[in-house]
């Protein structure tokens, strides 16, 4: 009885085996292909960042900071029917503050328009800078003059219309000292650096061109 089952044992085994090897090849080549799929995709969205220089997902950037100091002069009076102003009737305020204005430039309107690998030429095609955040410093608050009179006062409102026209005048005053063509100038350096950055495009010559044709 014993050498029959074992007989019958053997059997069932030889019967079936090639199929239990071919089933683990199956298994085996399954995933192979996955890996290999995963691999492929991983090379392509590795070579898609690379078609890009590098450029992608880097959002607003600020490229230069310009520091200044507003001094503003409020002061108000009593006034006879609008026709002149009554003596001993004015409040005034004149102090200052210090603020720092911020350009950047939005890497996602950046383009990169040709890359011509026979002469070694990339154009890049870009918005100029801009404004993009004014922020005052409180604790540089420094107060030269603050004389009140019980007729009229300064409130708060016309408080912080005074500092509304201040943070305006602070990126008049640095606009009017280059302050965009610094950001743009930073802007250029830091797109050739990323681009000479890519062992690739090392020995390319980088050219700018700007959408508004400036």
């Amino acid at each position: 009885m014993e050498e029959k089952e074992v007989k019958k044992k053997n059997d069932f085994f030889k019967k079936y085996a090639y199929k239990i090897i071919v089933c683990l090849i199956i298994i085996i080549l399954i995933i192979c292909v996955i890996t290999l799929g995963i691999k492929l995709s991983e090379s392509y969205k590795t070579q898609e960042k690379t078609t890009k220089l590098g450029l992608a997902d880097v959002g607003e950037l600020v490229t230069q900071t310009c520091y200044t100091t507003v001094l503003e002069d409020s002061k108000v009076n009593r006034e006879f029917f609008k026709l002149f102003d009554i003596p001993f009737t004015e409040s005034r305020q004149i102090f200052s503050y210090d603020f720092e204005v911020d350009a950047s430039i939005n890497f996602d309107e950046i383009d990169i328009k040709k890359i011509d690998d026979e002469n070694k030429i990339i154009n890049i095609k870009m918005p100029h800078a801009k404004v993009y955040k004014t922020t005052l410093n409180p604790a540089s608050f420094k107060v030269y003059l603050d004389s009140e009179s019980l007729f009229s006062r300064i409130d708060l409102e016309k408080h912080n219309s005074a500092v509304k026209k201040m943070q305006e005048q602070a990126e008049k005053d640095c606009v009017a000292n280059k302050l965009l063509e610094s950001a743009d100038n930073n802007a250029q350096k830091l797109l050739s650096g990323i681009v000479k950055g890519n062992t690739n495009y090392k020995d390319y010559t980088v050219n700018f061109e700007y959408k508004d044709g400036k």
